[in-house]
């Protein structure tokens, strides 16, 4: 059962602290010119992705911490213009040819840079905006809000459709919920199935109250985490907004967090 509905929700967090930005956010405007991604800007020029993960494997690699360590965003574009100030315009296209030919499915480092390159990219989506993918408790409570396993379906479902389909749910789910409760409520539900520095309140129970829903969703959150999920863009005032679902990335280049990565 899905008791929870927006309007409920927003009973129940209607005395919760509110955005430290305006509630009236400014349209968001991406900075993708051309193609899938945006380009990062860095020491004068414009890197695609795989530039940023070359440069990264090249030179940056060793200063930073393994995948889900306490590396801050800004941290990982302050050694990306450290490392390509560091190797110049020539040998930097010289060790993105080479490092295309790297597997990120055979060398562990490959996609650990390929990841940093991912997550500072999808933070500069927006202009004058930092966003970030959900995390695996914000996704969870997506999925719980929304449609997930509550209509019958007529056979089995082929594992690339169930995937396509979750990527839609998660993105209606996370529309149904104020920003800043569904990064709450993520929080919550992170700390109720994987215990960590917060224990949930009795808000988070009365605003997703099914148990066994809340765990399959955390599970489900969990096991699948190379879908893109929509993103959560905060303004330079600090108000949140729910953003567009990015495309996916190739396979072993990015996985979904527990914390948060700002």
């Amino acid at each position: 059962m899905n008791a929870s509905t927006p309007g409920r929700l927003a009973a129940l967090y209607a005395h919760a602290p509110a955005a430290t930005g305006s509630p009236d956010c400014p349209p968001l405007r991406e900075r993708r010119a051309s193609g899938a991604w945006p380009t990062v800007p860095a020491a004068g020029l414009a890197y695609s992705p795989v530039d940023v993960a070359a440069a990264f494997f090249e030179t940056g690699a060793d200063c930073l911490p393994v995948a889900g360590g306490p590396a801050t965003t800004d941290a990982l574009w302050r050694t990306l213009c450290e490392s390509v100030n560091e190797l110049g315009p020539v040998q930097h296209a010289t060790c993105t040819a080479d490092f295309r030919q790297l597997d990120p499915a055979e060398f562990e480092e490959v996609g650990l840079c390929h990841r940093w390159a991912y997550r500072l990219v999808l933070s500069l989506w927006y202009e004058g905006a930092r966003s970030r993918p959900l995390t695996i408790g914000e996704t969870a409570v997506a999925l719980y809000l929304s449609t997930t396993d509550r209509h019958a379906t007529t056979g089995p479902v082929p594992p690339t459709v169930a995937a396509a389909l979750r990527v839609r749910q998660v993105a209606a789910g996370a529309r149904l919920a104020a920003p800043e409760t569904l990064v709450r409520l993520g929080a919550d539900l992170s700390a109720e199935f994987a215990p960590g520095a917060h224990r949930p309140g009795w808000l988070y129970r009365q605003a997703l109250p099914d148990y066994t829903r809340r765990r399959a969703c955390f599970h489900l959150a969990r096991a699948d985490r190379a879908q893109p999920t929509p993103l959560l863009v905060r303004h330079d005032g600090g108000a949140l907004t729910v953003g567009t679902t990015p495309p996916a990335p190739a396979p072993h280049t990015w996985t979904r967090t527990l914390n948060p990565e700002w």
